[in-house]
């Protein structure tokens, strides 16, 4: 059964004890609620009732996500500028590491705790019905490590909850708890016991042991733990359970949620059509227009909103431009000089009726606004159009986000790799990846000479393949290379506000301060 086949009716059996177990919000974390009269005690009597609720928490992870992935992976990196004077003020304190205290829209964690209070509602539960489903023990344990292992990253320390809180329980208000705490004591443990409890090896919507050892690898990476990082990227590629694409329409099929043909001659569109498929595919958040939007399009993606939106908050940056034609140049001189044994995979048809090379890398182009047509839009001015060609409703954005794909798993491994000492191996990784793109080979000098060349060199096929996923400012983390790599740029910017060790870290959401008088704010902010 997958999630985005499920339309809301299956979880309207437990809607009520959903509501019944949210923390409240307009005095705690999350939105206040009305007390159901169904207790857990009465609801969980079967694996249906259990599947119930689980759908019912990955319910809650749409809400949780929509943005949020986005805002804190993706645009903090160096990838974006701002893209106008009239776009939202707060997404654009992103691009200038100038994020306020005030900013509700990146920093309100009150989703956050609800998906958090449903995944403790079925751990708490499950176990205590006859013959349960031990996978779907997992999924709420993988969950619930995913959940807190973002909340890490983005705040550091914040309250822990490790039982469900049912209606306005005067436990809510609580301290930031230490992160290594919450990591040693509640996010290890959580997503090893997932994998010992998960028996289903992958599937695209919920957690799986493919999934959970995607998890795994961002945990021990963030810990600097490269051995165990490594032996989960293995376990995924020796599954076999996935492959890269091998051509610029399957790479686009990934991703576009459109009926426009960006390999036409004159591509037109006639509104949104999800593709979205192909073996890369770990795992997504998936949305489905057979959900109603809900308030403030909550049951939808936040894809076209943030990234192709009229107004836009954010274009692509020049030095990301920059970084993408100078490894692989858009001029056919410079190109044939560079690459003389390669041609590129994208081809047009000029006025002569020949056909001809478009120079340059297939995937800038099909992830930047105009396709082919660099000219319409100036460098520094282009939407980012891997998802979107053209514009549509936001209430029909039910663009499935993607939170770990295969591509990730293999340039990640060659980073590992790389600082494990095995070069040879990495440059190995980095060819076959270049080879299944269809792009050019690497040697061994262009690769570098050092470690840290070799990582610059693998930081930016990382930037350049998985941009728009929300992994570059992590990427940036993992790798101690932040202030490094953005410093400069915020000097350049106007507005743009020095990066520091304690402003890596996000603030506390103001409001949530004046609710919960325990909380401390974030150093720094």
């Amino acid at each position: 059964m997958e999630l985005k086949k499920i339309n809301k009716y299956i979880i309207s059996s437990v809607a009520l004890l959903l509501s019944a177990i949210s923390i409240s919000s307009c005095e705690d974390l999350v939105d206040e609620s009305p007390i159901s009269e169904i207790s857990p005690d009465n609801f969980f009597r079967n694996n249906n009732d259990a599947l119930a609720s689980v759908i019912g928490m990955y319910d809650g992870m749409q809400p949780a996500f929509r943005l949020k992935h986005y805002y804190w992976g993706e645009f903090r990196g160096d990838s974006y500028i701002n893209g106008n004077d009239g776009a939202n003020a707060n997404n654009i304190e992103l691009t200038t590491n100038d994020v306020t205290s005030g900013n509700s829209g990146v920093l309100r964690w009150n989703d956050y705790y609800d998906l958090i209070n449903r995944a403790n509602l079925v751990i708490a539960n499950v176990p205590n019905i006859s013959g349960f489903d031990t996978d779907l023990l997992a999924e709420a344990q993988a969950m619930r490590a995913y959940a807190y292992f973002q909340a890490v990253r983005v705040w550091g320390d914040v309250p822990l909850f490790t039982e469900p809180v049912i209606g306005a329980s005067p436990d809510l208000q609580r301290p930031r708890t230490d992160a290594n705490t919450i990591i040693n004591e509640v996010i290890i443990p959580d997503m090893l016991a997932a994998e010992e409890n998960m028996g289903i090896l992958s599937r695209p919507y919920r957690f799986s042991q493919t999934s959970i050892w995607a998890l795994q690898a961002e945990v021990y990476g963030f810990l600097g733990d490269d051995v165990k990082t490594k032996e989960a990227l293995l376990k995924i590629v020796e599954s076999n359970e996935f492959s890269l694409v091998t051509s610029a329409r399957d790479w686009q099929n990934l991703f576009l949620n459109d009926d426009i043909d960006p390999f036409s001659a004159n591509p037109t569109s006639n509104g949104p059509l999800k593709i979205q498929q192909g073996p890369e595919l770990i795992m997504s958040i998936g949305f489905s227009l057979n959900e109603e939007p809900g308030s403030g399009n909550r049951n939808r993606a936040g894809i076209f909103n943030l990234f192709f939106a009229g107004i836009p908050s954010f274009t692509l940056s020049p030095a990301l431009e920059q970084k993408w034609r100078e490894k692989f140049p858009i001029d056919s001189l410079e190109w044939v000089t560079k690459y003389p044994d390669t041609d590129p995979v994208l081809t047009t048809t000029n006025e002569e009726g020949e056909e001809e090379f478009v120079y340059g890398d297939y995937r800038y182009y099909l992830s930047r606004e105009g396709i082919t047509n660099l000219e319409l839009k100036g460098v520094g001015n282009a939407r980012m159009a891997k998802y979107n060609k053209v514009n549509f409703n936001q209430t029909l954005d039910d663009s499935d986000m993607v939170l770990y794909r295969y591509a990730n798993i293999v340039l990640y491994l060659a980073e590992v790799e790389n600082r494990l000492g095995n070069n040879i191996r990495a440059l190995e990784i980095i060819n076959e990846f270049r080879t299944a793109r269809q792009l050019p080979l690497v040697d061994a000098d262009e690769f570098g000479a050092t470690q840290q060349e070799r990582e610059l060199f693998i930081l930016d096929e990382r930037q350049l393949e998985l941009l728009g996923e929300g992994q570059r400012w992590w990427d940036l983390r993992r790798t101690g290379r932040a202030l490094e790599i953005l410093n400069p740029i915020l000097d350049t910017l106007t507005g743009g506000r020095t990066l520091t060790d304690e402003r890596l870290l996000f603030p506390i959401f103001d409001e949530h301060i004046v609710e919960n008088p325990l909380l401390e704010q974030t150093p720094g902010y």
